[in-house]
């Protein structure tokens, strides 16, 4: 008999087995615990343990190789999971995998500057492609891929969410055919089989998704892009905590694959630490006109004088505001008290078409009440305008065709491939959203986009809450006058800050960093969050200060804070934080293996601080 040990997927557990035959580290098996089937990897051969040993129960056709392996590890390491989480990322590869040679050719023609940048991204092994809003990142992403995959290998595209898919699957597929899948969570169970098939046969050598697709099983990846790099999406918030696009440096490192990172306003931290060309200017020479006006958020009668004369010269209109639904909360005008919801600390939606208050966080959903909670009084006010009111208010001064673009409307692929497609047809003429509206979509006849809410970012208590609101007002600005002269209106009290850098974004990252750098903020140092969680409020900060205590031995390690969190409860579960700061990545997670307590979850390079 030899024995193994073998990390049960999805769980902390390292339990040993043994086998008659000998096993391939990384090998999946089927494993018995208790008296359930379970999926394990063989992770490494020890020696016979005194205690007994159940045996494996199948052996299967799939495993990890090697250097997978050794990203899973660090996963484990960096982001403090168990090797059981960290290789549940994992899709397995087949034993009998095949590549097959291509020679494959793209109608996809360079400009002079692309093609600098081209050449930039091959002397390089992680490039950042610093492009404008309509610059022509994604036609060097497309003759990169040709050259990949005419070289024997495969690529990866990553995209921080499902709405950037469909037109991005759109312009792939033009040129890639049946060589490209889409993966992302809204695809289909029979869907995904059929993708690994084809992936298993070497019929697809190219996938574009979200964070998901970076553990896909490609054979021989040459190439790894991520897209709107900057983007928080790329973030999991829940264990393990991985940043995608943290993550493809290591993959990159590891199977010695090109990495490039693309945005129009990239990260603070990427401009600082990786080489970058700079692709100036739009692909269609359009004019665009920004204008400010000075006001908190409201529909006020300048905004529908200019979306009533964008509507006579038959274009279309974007609006965005960081809030869905129709308020983020409501407030008692007598006690002044809000409607939370019972399980959070946080103010519960109104949402008017299905009559209900709704917790954005557990989505605990009750029948809308009238009166206050807390006084009975019958007056509720409104407290930030959201998504639905400005549609509902639009269509009371507009006879056209308005629709939503957020998470409650958009909740399948179908839905948004819809919404998407009616709206460049042109059978949608104002679209009003959230974020999603800035994910780099083409929109044809855009002719005004109007930015509102934005000073609720600005004012996030985050230190990138600068860097967050500029990066999303220039993306909206870029989805306005894509073919055609364009118009942008900002809503803001923070007019000088916008006028400063609105222009200019590198001028802002190069003021950023030396601003950060004094005040000692990443990319000068490593953060990392601890939260604490627990029904039971006591518990949850008697823990809290266990782990700052232990914390405190440690010289090179800095506690920023320690507090209830800023949303104190959650699904019934009180909350709390610690920040922790240091100029070694090494010091603090030796520190935090040391000092970590109970009901305690690690996220490092956090950013969400809520």
């Amino acid at each position: 008999m030899i024995f193994y040990e073998v990390a049960i997927l999805n769980s902390p557990l390292l339990l040993t087995y043994s086998s008659n035959l000998e096993l391939k580290d990384g090998t999946f098996i089927k494993i018995k615990i208790k008296n359930s089937i379970k999926d394990g990897v063989v992770f490494k051969r020890v020696d016979k343990p005194k205690f007994k040993c159940l045996e494996v129960e199948e052996i299967t056709d799939f495993f990890l190789p090697q250097k997978y392996i050794e990203i899973a590890k660090f996963i484990r390491d960096y982001y403090f999971c168990s090797i059981g989480d960290s290789l549940n990322l994992f899709t397995p590869f087949k034993n009998t995998q095949l590549t097959k040679d291509l020679n494959i050719e793209t109608d996809i023609k360079l400009s002079s500057l692309q093609n600098e940048a081209f050449e930039f991204i091959n002397v390089n092994d992680t490039t950042l492609l610093f492009g404008d809003t309509g610059s022509g990142k994604t036609e060097i992403y497309i003759k990169k891929m040709e050259k990949i995959i005419n070289d024997g290998k495969s690529a990866i595209m990553l995209l921080p969410e499902i709405s950037l898919t469909p037109q991005m699957e759109k312009r792939l597929k033009l040129q890639f055919k049946d060589l490209i899948a889409i993966w992302h969570s809204k695809v289909t169970k029979k869907k995904k089989n059929e993708i690994l098939e084809k992936i298993y046969s070497g019929e697809i050598r190219i996938v574009a998704g979200a964070r998901s697709s970076l553990f896909l099983p490609l054979l021989n990846i040459g190439l790894i892009i991520v897209d709107e790099e900057h983007d928080d999406s790329y973030k999991s918030n829940q264990r393990p905590r991985y940043n995608a696009r943290d993550l493809t440096l290591f993959f990159g490192k590891k199977l010695n694959a090109k990495v490039i990172l693309g945005s129009a306003t990239p990260s603070v931290s990427s401009y600082h630490k990786f080489p970058h060309f700079r692709l100036k200017g739009r692909f269609f020479k359009s004019k665009k006109e920004v204008f400010f006006e000075e006001s908190k958020t409201e529909i006020s009668p300048f905004l529908l004088n200019e979306i009533n004369n964008t509507l006579n010269l038959k274009h279309q209109i974007i609006i965005f505001l960081p809030t869905r639904a129709n308020f983020k909360y409501l407030i008692c005008d007598s006690c002044g008290k809000i409607l939370k919801c019972p399980y959070c600390e946080v103010g519960m939606s109104l949402h008017k078409e299905i009559n209900a208050l709704k917790c954005h966080y557990c989505n605990y959903t009750t029948n809308l009440k009238q009166k206050c909670f807390e006084c009975g009084h019958e007056l509720l006010s409104a407290n930030r305008i959201g998504t639905s009111e400005v549609v509902e208010l639009l269509q009371e001064n507009f006879d056209v065709v308005i629709s939503k673009f957020d998470r409650d409307e958009i909740k399948s692929e179908s839905k948004l491939k819809h919404i998407l497609n009616s709206f460049n047809d042109g059978k949608i003429d104002i679209l009003v959203g959230t974020q999603m509206l800035s994910k780099g979509h083409d929109y044809h006849n855009v002719n005004l986009a109007i930015i509102l809410g934005v000073d609720n970012i600005l004012s996030m208590s985050d230190f990138r809450a600068r860097e967050r609101a500029l990066a999303l007002v220039i993306q909206l600005s870029g989805r306005s006058g894509r073919k055609s002269d364009g118009r942008v209106i900002i809503q803001t009290l923070n007019i000088d800050f916008f006028k400063d850098y609105l222009g200019d974004f590198e001028k802002f990252i190069k003021d950023e960093l030396d601003f950060r750098k004094e005040l000692n903020y990443p990319p000068f140092t490593k953060l990392v969050r601890v939260l604490f969680s627990h029904k039971d409020n006591n518990k949850a900060r008697e823990e809290m200060f266990k782990m700052v205590k232990n914390l405190k031995a440690f010289k090179n390690i800095e506690i920023i804070g320690h507090k209830e969190a800023e949303i104190s409860k959650i699904a019934g579960k009180f909350r709390y934080n610690i920040l922790l700061r240091s100029f070694s990545v090494k010091d603090l997670i030796n520190a935090i293996n040391f000092s970590k307590t109970k009901y305690c979850e690690i996220d490092i390079d956090p950013v969400n601080f809520s």
